[in-house]
């Protein structure tokens, strides 16, 4: 068994209340590659993933919405989401946007209608959920956002609300596919607009290191270092011969639809899951019972430790009651040192 099985097999044991899937098993060992062997961060990714996609988490983008819905099928023709079925010489796999889609005779003219963020995060998801299910391999993801024809009317909804915040924090830091590289492309026009829209959405926090600004770009692989594409995977659009953007988006559409029997029922299954309180969680919460002692109607001390260190740990906050406190009853003949 590879470190990586053993892994997800330890983590499932340890963490869920119940007996994991084989596909469940397969995904999890993603994680352990994603954060390149190293398991305490593994397992803490694999942590806020499950809890993302449970009661309390991104519940708005996961929970919400179905693949024949309304805002979603109009989110189809408004911007263009084609992950490439082949990957880079360099074992990475590439998603190109087209925000929004380009117009042309046979296409959609969006002119300047808004564009839903809440349905095309909804839209994304669900297209990484059915891709990790065809391909539930380690590699990086880099994603091309074409916003030649953006226009500020276009992502004024962009600006209300938080979900495409959530979006990009749950692709760092809780999801199995990890976005090596984000490249904006033909941002000449709209060059401006771009650092505000990143500075909301928070990608701006990935600066220099993973986001890449290009004025103009007709073919993809001039934009890259040392990696190369096949062209016959590339949209024709991007110097490829793999057809065009509209028909590449149209069966990716159809596949997501086919999917959605799948994707509601994983739904389901993320939100009843019931995770197992971690194990420094629990030593947290005896020591507070210890404190506790046999008076069941307040608390006698508080320790440094308890009172500042805890509030302020990352991992508490996730931990619910028994993380960080809520609420403390004291007697008024006690007398506290902080």
């Amino acid at each position: 068994m590879s470190r990586a099985a053993s892994f997800a097999e330890r983590w499932a044991r340890n963490n869920l209340t119940r007996k994991a899937t084989e596909e469940e098993l397969t995904v999890l060992s993603l994680f352990f590659s994603t954060c390149n062997g190293d398991e305490m961060a593994a397992a803490r990714r694999a942590r806020r993933y499950y809890k993302a996609r449970g009661p309390g988490g991104l519940t708005e983008l996961w929970h919400g919405g179905h693949p024949d819905d309304e805002d979603i099928l109009a989110s189809c023709q408004d911007t263009y989401i084609v992950p490439l079925e082949t990957r880079s010489v360099g074992g990475r796999r590439l998603t190109l946007i087209q925000l929004p889609a380009s117009p042309g005779a046979d296409t959609h003219d969006c002119g300047n209608c808004v564009l839903s963020a809440k349905a095309l995060l909804r839209r994304w998801l669900m297209i990484l959920d059915v891709r990790l299910r065809e391909d539930p391999t380690p590699g990086e993801e880099m994603v091309f956002i074409d916003v030649a024809n953006l226009q500020l009317s276009h992502v004024k909804d962009h600006f209300i609300g938080s979900y495409w915040k959530d979006f990009v924090q749950c692709i760092k830091s809780a999801h199995p596919f990890k976005f090596s590289e984000v490249h904006m492309i033909n941002t000449k026009r709209m060059s401006t607009l771009m650092s505000f829209l990143m500075l909301h959405i928070g990608l701006y926090s990935w600066g220099r290191k993973k986001i890449t600004l290009h004025p103009i770009a007709k073919d993809i692989n001039k934009t890259m270092d040392i990696d190369y594409y096949p062209v016959e995977a590339l949209p024709n659009e991007y110097g490829g011969k793999a057809g065009a953007m509209k028909y590449l988006n149209d069966e990716w559409t159809k596949k997501i639809l086919s999917n959605s029997k799948w994707l509601e029922a994983e739904k389901t299954r993320f939100y009843n899951t019931e995770l197992k309180l971690e194990q420094n969680a629990q030593s947290r919460h005896r020591s507070v019972v210890r404190l506790h002692g046999t008076n069941k109607e307040s608390y006698d001390m508080i320790t440094r430790t308890h009172s500042c260190r805890s509030l302020n740990r990352q991992e508490d906050l996730d931990e619910g009651t028994y993380g960080a406190y809520r609420t403390l009853k004291v007697q008024a003949n006690c007398d506290f040192i902080v």
